[in-house]
């Protein structure tokens, strides 16, 4: 960081909110996010099955799995990211709360909340990716 000189931090906030406007927008891969959300999905199961119900460690960890790697592609800049972004952990919290509250038979056990955890954050990782894809607008 030395070699970015006396505002080197300030040029590197900058970037991460605001990309320069030559820099090349590519939609996000949908590979790393599928593998993330695999992860994700078995690190889950594993707490939800191994922990006990009053530890404070819950399936809802791999929600925090999918979106280290959103904002990972957020940094490298892809196409809309923050509208994709914060929509995709919109829709991932609204179907997560709607889900839990309309399933029934789901208690306060960290299985039940991974069954209402793991398909929000797939249709997260989808709506990230979708959203993404759509075309850049282009400035005259």
């Amino acid at each position: 960081m030395a070699d970015k000189g006396k505002h080197g931090f300030v040029r590197s906030v900058r970037r991460f909110f605001w990309l320069p406007r030559d820099m090349p927008r590519r939609p996000a891969a949908a590979g790393p996010l599928v593998r993330a959300l695999l992860f994700g999905l078995a690190m889950g199961a594993v707490f939800a099955v191994f922990t006990p119900d009053d530890d404070v460690v819950t399936p809802s960890l791999m929600t925090v799995i999918v979106w280290v790697a959103m904002l990972d592609d957020v940094i490298k800049g892809v196409r809309h990211r923050w509208p994709a972004f914060l929509t995709s952990w919109a829709v991932c919290w609204g179907l997560a709360r709607l889900l839990s509250a309309k399933m029934p038979g789901l208690g306060d056990s960290h299985w039940d909340e991974f069954a209402a955890s793991a398909p929000a954050t797939a249709v997260s990782v989808a709506v990230f990716v979708e959203i993404t894809r759509l075309p850049q607008n282009r400035r005259l």
